[in-house]
């Protein structure tokens, strides 16, 4: 019996994006650690800190060009940039500080445009209908991400109280040779994409990369074939188009819940820090992973019946209160200078013991997974709406989702050495209220299965 071609393509894609997110989450999660281990100088947690910042900087370079690269070549596009994330791993490797640095803004920029590239490509191989469904098999697939590096991480580590050299050059080898698997994967794993739904609607008549990408013909050929769906924009010039995206409440609600979704993120890196200054056992480091990881796996597994279940208000609902338990937990649990220096558990305003970081791993698994869910979801169902759109191809709001994300990320992690943990907690708390808000009474309605259900 023949596989269903899009579901392989979602398969293959969500593969890649799994080994990709698996050896770059896992790998900064593990940066600090090993520059603190490390027998070299001039080595700590700020320089850790540096190439996350740099990394997301440097993506937002990706996410610019990605749009306009996507539309020749996806499988190439993919490919090409899985392999731009090899150069970081061979840094730490080296424990190069000039290396690590560079490598960090080269896999930025890979990462950039393999998010997009990726996402759009599911978006525009999934028809209307399979949308939700595909979207959420795609992110159950590389939610095993966070396990599998977090294991990798695991049972590389013989000393629970340092990261040896050794130990260093297996878990990193072990990444970069997953980032160039993941690279072929895609080129030669991806089938030829049909046409999506899209494209046949709004792109018929296009004949090169660059009218592709809008989504649309020209406005005289519009008027000439006389195609009702693109009657809506024929007044309007595409700067005008895109003026009116940009303004629209779904796309402000996006890029401000990809703001906080991309603070939240940030905060699974400052937690391993945090882990790692104030608890002695570096497996602990892992196993705060593999827990994180096995919620992501367990609870991206089960979303697309209980949102079926209970409906996408109801996931709404505790998902914000779940996210707002989590950030108590982590509010009292560390003390406030942890995010960049050694301090005492004993300081923090609650002394909890070594099992309190299961706790909170599965804590930040069950808000993490869910509130990455919502917004991937809501941004695949946002960018089929001609109402959102404008015309315009699904990469364009998955570019702008990304360009705010990586944003938000490289400020973030920019200013965490010279930040303390309570402002950093107050921070996120005012933006998990705002994207309660804005889920509740602008992107609710995006929901395809919610509105249908109305």
């Amino acid at each position: 019996m023949a596989i269903n071609t899009e579901i392989w393509n979602v398969g293959v894609a969500s593969i890649v994006m799994m080994l990709l997110y698996a050896t770059c989450s896992a790998g900064f999660d593990m940066l600090n650690a090993s520059l603190a281990d490390s027998s070299k100088a001039g080595m700590d947690a700020k320089v850790g800190y540096l190439c996350s910042s740099i990394y997301c900087f440097v993506s937002l370079a990706g996410s610019f060009i990605a749009p306009l690269l996507i539309v020749i070549h996806s499988r190439f596009v993919i490919f090409c940039s899985s392999l731009l994330y090899v150069p970081f791993y061979i840094g730490v490797i080296f424990l190069n500080k000039i290396a690590i640095i560079s490598g960090s803004a080269i896999t930025g920029i890979g990462d950039g445009v393999v998010w997009v590239a990726v996402y759009d490509y599911v978006v525009r191989i999934s028809k209307r209908e399979n949308l939700e469904r595909n979207m959420s098999y795609f992110i159950f697939v590389y939610s095993f991400a966070a396990l599998v590096g977090n294991l990798i991480n695991y049972f590389n580590i013989e000393d629970p109280t340092k990261i040896t050299d050794s130990t260093r050059v297996h878990i990193f080898s072990t990444f970069a040779a997953l980032a160039t698997f993941a690279g072929f994967l895609a080129l030669f794993g991806l089938r030829k994409m049909p046409p999506s739904d899209d494209a046949d609607r709004n792109s018929q008549s296009s004949d090169s990369a660059s009218k592709r990408l809008l989504g649309s013909t020209s406005d005289d050929n519009d008027e000439e074939q006389g195609n009702s769906s693109n009657h809506l924009y024929q007044p309007q010039t595409k700067f005008q188009r895109l003026l009116k995206f940009f303004l629209t409440p779904a796309t402000l609600a996006q890029m401000a819940t990809s703001i906080v979704s991309s603070l939240c993120d940030c905060w699974v890196v400052i937690i391993c820090t945090c882990i790692r200054n104030s608890y002695s056992n570096r497996h602990l480091i892992p196993i705060f992973g593999i827990i994180f990881g096995c919620c992501k796996v367990l609870l991206c597994g089960i979303w697309n019946k209980i949102s079926t279940l209970l409906g996408y208000k109801f996931m709404i609902y505790v998902t914000s209160t779940i996210s707002l338990i989590w950030l108590t937990f982590v509010f009292i649990m560390f003390p406030p200078l942890s995010i960049h220096e050694k301090s005492e558990a004993a300081d923090a305003l609650v002394s909890f013991g070594s099992w309190a970081v299961i706790l909170l791993g599965l804590l930040t698994g069950i808000s993490r997974t869910w509130m990455d869910l919502l917004k991937q979801i809501s941004c695949g169902t946002c960018s089929k709406s001609e109402e959102v759109m404008q015309g315009f191809q699904p990469g364009l709001l998955f570019s702008v989702k990304t360009i705010f994300w990586s944003s938000t990320s490289a400020i973030v992690y920019a200013l965490v050495p010279y930040m303390n943990l309570y402002i950093l907690v107050g921070i996120t708390f005012v933006g998990l209220i705002a994207n309660h808000f804005l889920f509740m009474h602008i992107i609710l309605k995006f929901f395809l299965s919610e509105h249908q259900s109305q």
